[in-house]
């Protein structure tokens, strides 16, 4: 009986539509890019990834070139076999990364993306206090659509007057009623908040109440809000999938910055490469916890109604800025870890290589 209610009421079933389209295309877009992915590390079928490829391989074949040239008349004329060694474990690696179409690297990348791909998602499934991140965003975001939904229906009765005012605003209650409970289906969990709201405007009953600024107010839609709703979940949206593009267009350099990483450079532009790679992970990383902290509070604190355009401002500025300061911190450190230590290792091994191939000779 309910159901059918939602069937034949148009403007419930427009905001039931709305909610499911959103989580929809988040969805979608999820896929898309995950396909977008698989298309352009395909080794065999890419021509964008096959072209860098071939870059990576002349620029590496210009560097061995430069360092031949360089460096390698003197390491021979001094005999320094261990030197002459570490000269050629640079180019064996990339040349061991980079060829059949740079497949090894194309399954390092993927793999690195994988392993930070699932990270950026577990961190949603953190279990803190009674909730998840996940839950907790959930509830302020179907709250919020909900409530949008629900001023929508009600300001079909703004203008009106008297006992049409009165007669429109009870029509309204069962479909908002209905919003209530597909919110909280597709929650799996009661919205205090929403409940309170929707239970409070159907309580309303007379004229006076309904045109004071106490309720009128709440659902009466200001031409500007909707405008701004629009604008921040645009800029979000647009944060989040610039993110995403950062991390493909940073994969795609990888065999440019291989095929450098010959040259006599103070740090391998591989370090680097990997270092901006990781820190576009850390950047979602910070967004999603620290998006995930503030959905917790204002669930909290039963201000899912309060915070709705507030929140919405803090996920499209505030939580971008907030999350890439704090990985531009952590990667230049991580850099330094990685470049030193690396370049430590090396030394080391190239060495024990050398002196081992020295004595062979």
């Amino acid at each position: 009986m309910f159901a059918l209610f939602i069937a034949q009421t148009s403007t419930a079933g427009q905001a039931l539509d709305t909610l499911s389209n959103a989580i929809e295309v988040s969805q979608k877009t999820v896929e898309s890019w995950n396909l977008l992915w698989f298309n352009t590390f395909n080794t065999q079928e890419s021509a964008l990834w096959i072209a860098l490829v071939k870059l990576g391989l002349i620029l590496a074949g210009m560097s061995v070139i430069y360092l031949a040239v360089t460096s390698g008349k003197e390491i021979i004329e001094k005999q320094s076999w261990s030197e002459l060694i570490a000269m050629l474990i640079w180019p064996i690696v990339i040349l061991f990364f980079l060829s059949n179409n740079g497949k090894i690297l194309a399954e390092s990348v993927k793999f690195i993306h994988g392993i930070g791909g699932a990270q950026v998602q577990q961190i949603l499934d953190i279990q803190l206090g009674e909730m998840t991140f996940r839950s907790a965003l959930t509830d302020v975001n179907l709250t919020s659509a909900a409530k949008e939904e629900i001023e929508k229906l009600y300001s079909e009765c703004q203008g009106k007057v008297g006992e049409a005012l009165v007669e429109c605003w009870n029509e309204k209650k069962e479909a908002a009623q209905a919003i209530l409970n597909e919110a909280e289906q597709k929650n799996g969990s009661p919205l205090k908040s929403l409940q309170r709201f929707v239970e409070n405007l159907a309580n309303v009953t007379n004229v006076a109440d309904i045109a004071s600024g106490d309720f009128a107010g709440q659902v009466f839609r200001s031409t500007v809000l909707p405008i701004i709703r629009l604008i921040l979940r645009a800029v979000q949206w647009a944060f989040v999938n610039i993110l995403e593009a950062a991390l493909l267009l940073t994969a795609l350099f990888a065999p440019v910055a291989m095929g450098l990483s010959l040259l006599p450079l103070q740090g391998k532009p591989i370090w680097a490469w990997l270092v901006g790679f990781m820190s576009l992970f850390g950047i979602q990383l910070g967004y999603n916890i620290v998006v995930g902290l503030v959905a917790i509070v204002i669930v909290n604190s039963d201000a899912e109604l309060v915070t709705d355009i507030a929140f919405l401002f803090f996920l499209a500025v505030f939580a971008p800025v907030l999350a890439i300061s704090i990985a531009r911190g952590g990667g230049t450190a991580l850099y330094n870890a990685i470049a030193n230590n690396t370049k430590q290792l090396t030394d080391i091994v190239s060495n024990a290589i050398g002196v081992f191939a020295g004595k062979l000779i």
